[in-house]
C-alpha cells in the first residue's frame, strides 16, 4: 500500500488556480469573491476587475432565471441534474456557452455562498449544429430526389412498359398471324413478366414518393403502408388514431411518414416480430407518432442521437427528421420486450 499523503491549503490553491475548467465563488446574492486563471480566460476579465461585481453581470437574462432555479433547489435538498448548460457573456460582447455545476459553500453548518465548475463548449455546439445543419441539408436533399426518380418512374418508365404490355396483347389477340404453341407460351411468359416488372415498378415508386400521401393525408398513407406490411410480410400491422385530427403541412406529413416508413423497415428487418402498430395521437399542441412492436428488442446504450456514431444510421436519419421539424425522436426498447419509437412534434 503507498504511502498516505495530506494535502495542504497551499496544494489546494494551487490546483484551483491552475484547474483547465473555470472555477469562481460567489456569495448569496451572487457577488464575486474569487475565481482562477480558467475564468478570467472564460470571461475575458481579470480577477481585480471582477472586484465588487454580481455574477449576474456574467450571464443572459435566461441563465440568470435558470442559475436562481438551481440555487433554490439546492438550498432546499431538491434532486437536480448537472452539469446544466448555460449561456454567458464575455467582456467583449460574446455569448460562450457552458456547461456549468455548482454547490452550496457550507461554513459551520450554514451555507454561505456557492461555488460554480464551468466548462466551454462553444465550440463543440458550433460542430453539432453544423453537422445538424448538413444532415438537414442532405436530408431535404434526399427528398428532392427520391421525388424526382418517382416521377421520373411514374411518367417515363411506366408508359413504356404500358406500351411493351399492349403489343403482346395484339399479338396474342392476332387471328390472323398463326403462332405455335411454343411461342404463344413464350409470349405469355414475357407478359406476365412484363406484367411483374410493372407492379414492382409502381411500387417502388410509391415507397419512393407515395403518391397517396400528395392525394389524400398522412393517416391513409400509414394505413397503405402498413396494410402492405401485413400482406407481404406476414406481419399484424395497423394505425391507431388518438385526438381532433387535423391537416397537417405537406413536410410534415412527408417527414413522420418518412420515421414511419424507417421504424417499420427495422421491424421488418431485425425485429422478429408478429404485430406491429402506428399510433397517431394529436395533442393541442403537438402530434405524437409511436411505432411498436412484439419483437426481439434489443440494449440501448446512451442517448437517442447516439446511436447513429454505431453505425445505425437509419436511426440517426429519423433523429434528423424530427429535428427539422422542430420535434424529438426517442427509441425505447428491452430485450425480448420489444421496442418502441415515439417522434413527438409540436404543431
Amino acid at each position: 500500500m503507498g504511502r498516505k499523503f495530506k494535502l495542504t491549503e497551499q496544494d489546494y490553491r494551487y490546483l484551483f488556480e491552475n484547474a483547465s475548467d473555470a472555477m469562481w465563488v460567489d456569495d448569496m446574492e451572487g457577488n464575486f469573491l474569487d475565481g482562477n486563471r480558467a475564468f478570467e480566460k472564460l470571461s475575458g476579465y481579470t480577477l481585480e476587475e471582477w472586484a465588487g461585481r454580481n455574477i449576474s453581470e456574467f450571464l443572459n437574462g435566461k441563465s440568470v432565471a435558470l442559475v436562481r432555479e438551481v440555487r433554490r433547489k439546492l438550498l432546499t435538498g431538491k434532486e437536480i441534474e448537472q452539469p446544466c448548460e448555460q449561456r454567458v457573456l464575455t467582456k467583449d460582447g460574446a455569448t460562450r456557452i457552458i456547461e456549468m455545476a455548482s454547490n452550496p459553500v457550507i461554513v459551520n453548518g450554514e451555507v454561505k455562498g456557492f461555488q460554480h465548475i464551468a466548462r466551454d463548449i462553444t465550440e463543440e455546439k458550433r460542430q453539432q449544429e453544423n453537422m445538424r445543419f448538413y444532415a438537414q441539408q442532405v436530408t431535404r436533399a434526399q427528398e428532392d430526389e427520391r421525388k424526382r426518380i418517382a416521377r421520373e418512374l411514374h411518367d417515363d418508365v411506366s408508359p413504356s412498359l404500358l406500351v411493351l404490355l399492349q403489343r403482346l396483347d395484339a399479338i396474342t389477340s392476332n387471328t390472323r398471324v398463326k403462332l405455335s404453341d411454343s411461342f404463344k407460351e413464350n409470349l405469355e411468359d414475357l407478359r406476365s413478366r412484363a406484367i411483374e416488372a410493372l407492379e414492382g415498378l409502381k411500387h417502388c415508386a410509391q415507397a419512393l414518393r407515395p403518391r397517396i400521401l400528395d392525394d389524400l393525408d398522412l393517416v391513409a398513407a400509414l394505413e397503405w403502408m402498413t396494410e402492405d406490411m401485413t400482406k407481404t410480410q406476414k406481419i399484424d400491422a395497423h394505425v391507431e388514431v388518438m385526438g381532433i385530427g387535423r391537416t397537417l403541412p405537406a413536410e410534415t406529413q412527408l417527414l413522420l411518414f418518412r420515421i414511419a416508413q424507417e421504424a417499420l423497415s427495422n421491424i421488418r428487418r431485425h425485429a422478429e416480430a408478429s404485430r406491429a402498430v402506428v399510433k397517431l395521437d394529436f395533442g393541442d399542441n403537438n402530434i405524437t407518432m409511436t411505432v411498436t412492436d412484439n419483437g426481439k428488442g434489443f440494449e440501448l446504450r446512451g442517448r437517442t442521437e447516439d446511436l447513429g456514431s454505431l453505425g445505425t444510421l437509419g436511426i440517426m436519419g429519423m433523429c434528423e427528421r424530427a429535428r427539422l421539424l422542430r420535434g424529438t425522436l426517442e427509441i425505447k426498447s428491452e430485450l425480448g420486450k420489444g421496442t418502441q419509437v415515439v417522434a413527438k412534434i409540436p404543431l
